[in-house]
């Protein structure tokens, strides 16, 4: 992986502008973005006490939209496994007060290669009041991938990191800021933030300019511009998010980003600069400072709380509050509750019989805030592990290989019918308030189903399983499926959490699929390919069978494998090229013989195609429309090669969709093959 420059990416004050773009429509699956988990409401009576009736009947009651009533919250994004570079900005966000997220990958996976288990240092990051958020196993361009992948991507990270450090993750951040890219566009962006929701993340940290558009489900932390950007672009940055209405009213976050990777090589400043950029966000009037699972556990919360009618008697009022639960926010921060309409000395108190009050600090003349916390009995899980079965195997029950739970056992299972269970209790004492969370990619299901399970007595064993209809024949099916049960318990008056997992083994695309079905002449260099020859001689109707670059002869070659990422994790849509995430590509040729059941006009969509030379049958296709005609047709995509930008990202693989020009869905009765 390599150190962009991002100075110019996706900030209304460098100059670069989100384009909404509607691509087709993503494969078989859901259109819809995520649909936010947030079962588990409960109310909580609230009761205020004021030191006479007036004052009583005039309160006015409202959750705030931050904690302690704030204009904003403040905080940090940090991505990527790197070790000095994290551990030192940590130690100068402690120095100003600023806390923040580091949102790592698979606690094995290393920027630059290797398998050194990060986890030690991940410990070390959190002090000073910070949190752990997802950014994939692997660090790749996500939306490169079939669905299956994405979630074992999105999933595996959250697992990971939840059993390694004991602590939920609700937040995750795109690596490489791979959200919508041409031509899917909008709807590849849907198909990610569902699978999110589907992972149990609840919370994002992203550019605002990438959602507008998009009914967002998620809570989002809108980020500034990244490390490498002048000091004016982040000063300039950082008034817009503290004043702008937009910000204030839909995500009132103030986040420094991207990468702490200051003092080193990867970054053109050091922690002089950052100490710089601290100072400035530390002198922020109003603000809390926060990391972004505490906020996107507020902002979650306040999206969901209501409060009823004041109840008025005497001095006494009365009001119930609707909240989420402590364990779907997974964080402890308290909702605060501002009383208006009576000055601070006339509210006396607050009280819950449920649950812990207290009172701000921070009460003027014309507000008072009260601190409500979660009900006493709800608690966060102190120990969290995790039973892998990577093989799908049935036989024997597994124990999590960390010993977090010595006494449990168990193994999820796929079949045919969906999903099975095993738990063991081999302890002496029952496993109490069993809540199951089934988590599956997307076509597999359309929402998370839970079961709720009273106990699971001493040396008892239970069986429990999910209705999961195998998917339809498409690309949801395609690739090998994390499959997850999550579970929280309650033992021995400790709340603990076990993510049991499977990987069931999926189909492989079929001819109906571009994947594997195009011949590739490459990699040609881009400053001698000469373009225009080649289409000529296509036109002719003559494909050539070889081509000359860097002074050797290259011949097409079917089922190319260049570069190193994993082919069977690639959506079916996209033939590969380079196959890498490198920043530069060369060109290359893509062809398949397409066969049709009928003439019929086609919407032929490819990556880049303002770039991109399409010729069907030997002819431009000039407008993105064709005719295919009955039986066999001869197609060429000549993909250009690029230097990465935000422009220009998609050098891994060529996105390839023959569809129907009305809907811009897939024509599924269409035959690849390469020659």
């Amino acid at each position: 992986m390599r150190q962009l420059s991002f100075a110019a990416f996706l900030f209304p004050f460098v100059g670069f502008v989100v384009l909404a773009v509607d691509g087709p429509a993503a494969y078989g699956e859901s259109q819809a973005a995520g649909a936010a988990s947030h079962d588990g409401l409960y109310r909580q009576e609230l009761v205020f006490e004021f030191a006479d009736e007036d004052a009583a009947r005039n309160a006015r009651f409202q959750v705030t939209p931050l904690f302690n009533g704030h204009r904003r919250a403040v905080s940090c994004r940090w991505d990527d496994n790197w070790t000095s570079d994290n551990e030192g900005t940590r130690q100068v966000m402690e120095e100003h007060g600023i806390r923040g997220t580091w949102y790592l990958n698979g606690r094995r996976f290393t920027p630059v290669g290797g398998n050194e288990d990060y986890v030690p240092v991940a410990k070390r990051l959190l002090e000073g009041g910070n949190s752990v958020g997802g950014h994939s196993l692997t660090h790749p361009y996500l939306t490169y991938f079939h669905s299956n992948r994405m979630f074992t991507e999105m999933a595996g990270v959250r697992i990971d990191w939840e059993a390694a450090l004991d602590r939920p993750v609700v937040s995750y951040a795109y690596s490489f800021v791979d959200l919508r890219p041409e031509p899917e566009g909008r709807r590849v962006l849907e198909r990610t933030l569902d699978t999110l929701d589907r992972a149990g993340y609840y919370h994002i940290s992203e550019y605002l300019s990438f959602f507008d558009d998009v009914d967002l489900k998620l809570e989002l932390s809108p980020i500034l511009p990244p490390e490498n950007s002048p000091f004016d672009v982040f000063r300039k940055a950082l008034g817009w998010a503290n004043t702008d209405p937009r910000v204030g009213r839909e995500c009132p976050m103030v986040c420094n980003s991207m990468h702490g990777w200051y003092g080193t090589n990867r970054v053109e400043f050091g922690y002089d600069e950052l100490r710089r950029r601290f100072k400035a966000m530390a002198a922020l009037d109003d603000v809390w400072h926060c990391n972004q699972n505490e906020y996107a556990a507020y902002r979650r919360q306040h999206r969901y709380a209501e409060l009823s009618a004041p109840s008025v008697n005497g001095k006494r009022v009365a009001v119930q509050l609707t909240r989420p639960s402590l364990l779907s926010v997974n964080d402890r921060v308290p909702l605060s509750i501002s009383v208006q309409g009576a000055t601070s000395d006339e509210v006396q108190r607050a009280s819950c019989a449920s649950a812990d009050v207290t009172r701000s600090d921070r009460d003027d003349a014309a507000a008072s805030v009260f601190h409500v916390h979660q009900d006493r009995q709800q608690t966060l899980p102190q120990t969290i592990g995790w039973i892998a079965n990577p093989t799908n195997d049935s036989a024997g029950m597994e124990v999590d290989a960390e010993g977090d739970f010595p006494w449990l056992s168990g193994r999820l299972v796929a079949d045919a019918s969906g999903l099975i269970l095993q738990i063991r209790n081999d302890s002496a004492d029952p496993i109490e308030d069993c809540r199951v969370t089934w988590r599956t990619p997307l076509g597999w299901r359309t929402e998370q189903q839970r079961e709720t399970v009273a106990t699971i007595g001493p040396n008892q064993e239970r069986r429990l399983s999910a209705s999961i209809p195998t998917p339809p024949n498409d690309a949801a099916t395609l690739g090998d499926a994390m499959l997850v049960a999550e579970v929280d318990f309650v033992h021995r008056g400790e709340q603990g959490r076990m993510f049991f997992t499977c990987t069931r083994t999926g189909a492989e695309p079929d001819n109906s699929w571009p994947l594997d079905q195009f011949s590739v002449l490459g990699p040609l260099d881009n400053a001698t390919f000469n373009r225009a020859e080649f289409v000529a001689q296509v036109e002719a109707g003559r494909t050539p069978p070889t081509w000359s670059s860097r002074g050797g002869e290259l011949r097409w070659r079917p089922a190319a494998r260049d570069g190193y990422v994993r082919h069977d994790w690639m959506s079916p849509e996209y033939v590969r090229t380079m196959g890498t995430w490198d920043a530069h590509s060369d060109t290359y040729v893509l062809r398949s013989k397409v066969t049709s059941p009928e003439d019929r006009s086609v919407k032929l969509i490819v990556s880049h195609a303002e770039q991109s030379e399409v010729l069907l049958n030997g002819k431009r296709v000039e407008s993105g429309v064709a005719t295919l005609a009955a039986g066999e047709n001869w197609l060429v995509i000549i993909y250009p090669g690029a230097t990465m930008s935000p422009q220009t990202p998609r050098l891994t693989a060529c996105y390839v969709r023959l569809a129907d020009p009305e809907t811009g869905e897939r024509l599924t009765d269409l035959r690849y093959s390469a020659y």
